[in-house]
């Protein structure tokens, strides 16, 4: 999935106006979304969590929280070469993140300042993260 996609679901999410049945493909975009937020905090400055803030946004869109936020941690974790729990890998996730973070890297070579500022705002208005 295109990130310019999970852009424009981001800001539906932020409206208040996404239901389920607007996306046929829920946990896909809530990984995108997950790995989003995951580099905002690795390469961004003055950003945290919103405790509890994923998931909502997955009980909202009717993702599987508790499958797929672990998944995706661990996946990213492992491709990163840090300390990751093996049991917790799905290989269509490990396989979605990777793809997802070679998306991002391409906005990312265009320096961290665009990257910051373009998906750090997405993931604000979706109510993920905020400034520190």
């Amino acid at each position: 999935m295109k990130l310019r996609a999970i852009t424009a679901l981001a800001a539906t999410l932020a409206s208040g106006f996404f239901t389920p049945a607007a996306a046929e493909n829920v946990n896909k975009e809530f990984i995108a979304l997950s790995t989003i937020s995951a580099m905002i905090l690795l390469k961004c400055d003055g950003y945290e969590f919103i405790d509890g803030a994923p998931r909502k946004a997955a009980d909202q869109i009717g993702a599987d929280f508790d499958t797929f936020a672990p998944a995706t941690m661990n996946a990213i974790f492992a491709i990163a070469d840090m300390e990751y729990d093996r049991s917790k890998l799905i290989p269509e996730v490990t396989r979605q993140v990777r793809s997802n973070l070679e998306e991002l890297m391409v906005d990312h070579k265009k320096g961290n300042r665009f990257f910051c500022n373009k998906y750090g705002a997405v993931m604000l208005n979706v109510g993920w993260l905020k400034k520190k």
